[in-house]
């Protein structure tokens, strides 16, 4: 048992030190968006559900820019880990390069989104707020993506503190927004939603701001001596290219599962809409903080693979896996506890209530595959598999996840539950598919280093 624990526990540390900040970051993200939530919901049902459809809608591009960003991560890490100094230069410009002309794409999509939400179906009485409240927060598209641009620099040289820091300045400044602009306090008009959505938009621009401030200052990426050329800017942008769509149709096909469940529960009620809004909220908190594991997985992973050392590898990748495990039982036990208290923080509707305490019991089950498929993509993300893992990750939610909802619902009669019963199938069968999948690539590995 001592010689188990003093293998792994260097593993242990290390990713702990690189993912606190980052969980911390992402608790604070969740408790600003819970926050947004309990705010808007005593504004009324109606309010609730307009926000949860617009942001629902604006998950899709935010999601897929969220992964395509995450290429810059490994690309960093391996050039970190070879000590290419210069090839980190080429890297700053490439992903601000890359990631603004990506924010421009996603701000166009958002456009197109915009003017499609009066046709899918859902009540009358939420779209026109929903519009609205949607046209304000896309606008924060290009800000998100320069500063996703930043972070993912910084973590790839093993600094997750910065991005920590912006995000908790940004996540105060959104609450102190929404409680002005929301309920017009300190002379500023009463917005009601919308004043959410602006509140929203100012503290995203804050991040990119500050976060470029940063970046332009950080040692580690300044090599003046390195001259700037448009090929080799180029050159990079095309390997954050090539690495990046598959991160973001990975990411993307996940959470438009989520998305999708959440349109289609939309045809039932706006109950079931708000209650799941509600549940999402706490599902996101409990995915955040396997993603932080995740993050700080992929930085470890991506810097052995670059020193081609597979025992090390192994070895970080098992720590993870049993950090997340021991996350998952205490998370899910709260969860378990505490199911009908937690939606009373956001809705006094006992309608919404009761549904989405039932909710909160499927979630308790599809955590546990979630969990292990965040670490087994980010050990994949580590070591810059992408396009297979994407592969993978379309098939199990809409091949395999997305029809399951479906059919539970509206054939099988389950209803809104039968929607939520779909996450636990399609999460379960593409953790199996990563397991395989990187079980094949560690096989390969060792031969090579043999």
């Amino acid at each position: 048992m001592k010689r188990y624990w003093r293998l792994f526990r260097p593993h242990y540390a290390e990713t702990r030190r690189l993912a606190l900040p980052v969980i911390i970051a992402q608790v604070g993200q969740i408790t600003v968006g819970m926050v947004d939530n309990m705010m808007i919901g005593h504004l009324g049902k109606t309010e609730l559900a307009a926000a949860a459809f617009a942001n629902t809608l604006f998950s899709l591009p935010l999601i897929f820019g969220m992964g395509f960003a995450m290429a810059i991560t490994p690309l960093v890490g391996k050039a970190f880990g070879k000590k290419q100094y210069e090839h980190l230069h080429f890297l700053k410009y490439g992903a601000y390069a890359t990631n603004s002309l990506m924010g421009i794409i996603l701000a166009i999509t958002c456009l197109a989104l915009y003017y499609a939400m009066p046709f899918m179906h859902q009540p009358e009485s939420i779209i026109q707020q929903s519009q609205t409240f949607f046209s304000i927060i896309s606008l924060s598209i290009i800000p998100l993506m320069l500063f996703l641009s930043g972070k993912q620099l910084a973590e790839g040289l093993s600094n997750t503190r910065l991005a920590m820091v912006v995000t908790l300045i940004a996540n105060v400044m959104n609450i102190l927004g929404n409680y002005i602009l929301i309920f017009g306090k300190l002379g500023a008009p009463e917005l009601g939603l919308y004043g959410a959505g602006w509140s929203t938009l100012i503290a995203r621009v804050a991040m990119a701001v500050i976060m470029t401030v940063f970046i332009r200052r950080y040692k580690p990426l300044k090599s003046e001596a390195v001259k700037l050329t448009f090929s080799k800017v180029l050159q990079t942008v095309k390997s954050i290219v090539k690495l990046g769509v598959p991160m973001g149709l990975h990411l993307f096909s996940e959470a438009s599962a989520f998305i999708v469940a959440g349109i289609m529960i939309g045809w039932l009620s706006d109950t079931g809409l708000a209650a799941h809004q509600i549940v999402i909220s706490l599902s996101t908190f409990g995915f955040m903080l396997y993603q932080g594991i995740g993050a700080g997985t992929t930085i470890r992973i991506s810097q052995f693979s670059a020193r081609q050392v597979p025992a090390l590898i192994k070895q970080a990748s098992q720590a993870s896996f049993q950090i997340v495990i021991v996350m998952v039982v205490v998370i899910s036990s709260a969860f378990i506890l505490l199911r009908n208290w937690l939606p009373q923080l956001f809705t006094n509707d006992a309608e919404v209530i009761a549904l989405a305490s039932k909710m909160i019991v499927v979630l308790v089950i599809f955590q546990l595959f979630d969990a292990i498929q965040i670490i087994y993509s980010s050990i994949l993300r580590g070591m810059a598999d992408a396009t297979i893992p994407g592969i993978l990750t379309i098939i199990s939610y809409f091949g395999i996840a997305i029809p399951f909802s479906y059919s539970a619902a509206f054939i099988g009669g389950f209803g809104e539950i039968g929607i939520w019963l779909g996450f636990p199938v399609g999460l379960g069968i593409c953790a199996l598919l990563f397991h395989f999948r990187l079980q094949k690539l560690n096989k390969k590995a060792l031969q090579i280093s043999t």
